[in-house]
């Protein structure tokens, strides 16, 4: 499951990172880290982009790139 998949009730950890090398250092950069926990904080009028919550902090990805973030659901 990507996290663009991830509903906004639901909770899940970072499996892997995948994608440009550029966008997995911006992301690394964000603090977004294989292991953390993550969840949707907010979506957009339109479904793209939405806020994520990772830890202490949010960010606001596009659909595209959160794609690229392989996620498993929390029990």
């Amino acid at each position: 499951m990507t996290l663009a998949q991830l509903n906004s009730r639901q909770t899940a950890r970072i499996i892997s990172i995948t994608g440009p090398v550029a966008l997995r250092q911006r992301l690394v950069a964000l603090g977004v880290l294989k292991g953390h926990t993550i969840s949707v904080a907010a979506t957009s009028l339109f479904g793209s982009p939405r806020t994520y919550s990772v830890g202490k902090q949010q960010v606001c990805l596009r659909s595209k790139e959160a794609g690229y973030i392989h996620v498993e659901l929390q029990a």
